[in-house]
């Protein structure tokens, strides 16, 4: 029997649905322009944060309330079909809450894998932007006696923010994923969200005004680097901080398979911001990039040893959120992830 494909999805390329079964679209744009639209955008603000914010217990990767709001609980709905209408029919999708925790997403993709892995064969695993980081960390976390390499035949992550995206900054200060009209409900919304925190930089992002890094207790992921920014949430600075380092080696773990990355350099992409009372999301510095991972930073914190596995798109390449519906790429997609 052939391998089969499997999508995993990036930030907000999956739509979110409640337990009576009403479609809530898509709630974040990641600075991507995916706006919400329909059931959203005619609430008042304070369902609207109600509704879309979670909560969590210290320690407990699996999310303790998906919304807010009474009897309500909320949970994947459908794939966002214009950003991935050039991946093969044939591939399966992996729907998940891309809210929540990576490493609990990481978890409930190892029972995918495992219960529907295709019999006498493996999986051909391309994860788009968050759904990459999900797959590296599902290789990282499978327990024993399971074998990344028994279940995954090849691996194809496509603009892979493994050292995190000043945009998940950017989100997270601004608010802004239903214009100016919801910035206030959207930042106690996404200050709730564990994957925008593990999301963050991993490299010394904020500088000072002569350009230096500040030091490390002064970086986002901790609290000091927030200054001025009232919610940012201490557990899920923390949980940024412990996923990082599971990040670092992505592919330790997968054994012999074919691995690729699959970046655009052709756009300028956000790299540092100025530390500063209040912080703000004003780029102090940016980079070629997809729009929201910096190529050259990106390589650049993972180490030489990684370049080996990169594939880099220049111009012309599209914007991040769009790389699963780019023909360049997803051709290359289509010859990596082979039966």
């Amino acid at each position: 029997m052939p391998n089969s494909g499997l999508l995993v999805p990036g930030t907000g390329g999956i739509t979110l649905m409640d337990n009576k079964g009403n479609d809530l679209g898509y709630p974040v744009k990641m600075r991507l322009g995916v706006l919400t639209k329909g059931v959203l955008a005619g609430l008042p603000a304070d369902e609207l944060v109600a509704l879309l914010s979670m909560a969590h217990v210290p320690g407990q990767w699996a999310p303790f309330r998906t919304s807010l709001k009474e009897g309500v609980s909320i949970r994947p709905g459908h794939v966002l079909q214009v950003a991935y209408n050039q991946i093969p029919t044939s591939y399966n999708v992996f729907l998940y809450d891309w809210r929540a925790d990576l490493r609990w997403n990481a978890q409930e993709l190892i029972d995918f894998l495992v219960h529907r892995k295709p019999q006498d064969a493996r999986w051909n695993l391309v994860g788009h932007s968050q759904g990459a980081l999900i797959i590296i960390l599902a290789s990282k976390l499978l327990p024993a006696p399971l074998r990344w390499d028994d279940l995954v035949a090849s691996v194809t992550l496509v603009g892979a923010p493994i050292a995190g995206t000043v945009n998940a900054a950017a989100a997270l200060l601004n608010g802004d994923q239903m214009g100016e009209a919801g910035v206030d409900a959207f930042r106690k919304i996404l200050r709730t969200w564990p994957a925008l925190y593990q999301m963050l930089p991993a490299w010394p992002v904020l500088v000072d005004d002569a350009g230096s890094p500040v030091p490390l207790e002064q970086q986002i992921t901790r609290a000091a680097g927030w200054a001025g920014v009232e919610g940012i949430d201490a557990d899920l600075l923390l949980r940024a901080r412990e996923t990082q380092p599971l990040l670092r080696d992505p592919f330790a773990t997968m054994g012999d398979i074919r691995v690729s990355v699959l970046l655009g350099r052709n756009r300028n992409t956000a790299v540092n911001l100025l530390a500063a009372d209040p912080l703000t999301s004003k780029p102090a510095k940016s980079q070629l990039g997809d729009t929201l991972v910096p190529h050259d930073q990106t390589l650049a914190w993972l180490g030489g040893h990684f370049a080996q596995f990169v594939i880099t798109h220049p111009s012309p390449c599209n914007v991040h959120a769009m790389l699963c519906n780019d023909p360049g790429i997803t051709t290359r997609i289509k010859s990596l992830a082979l039966n």
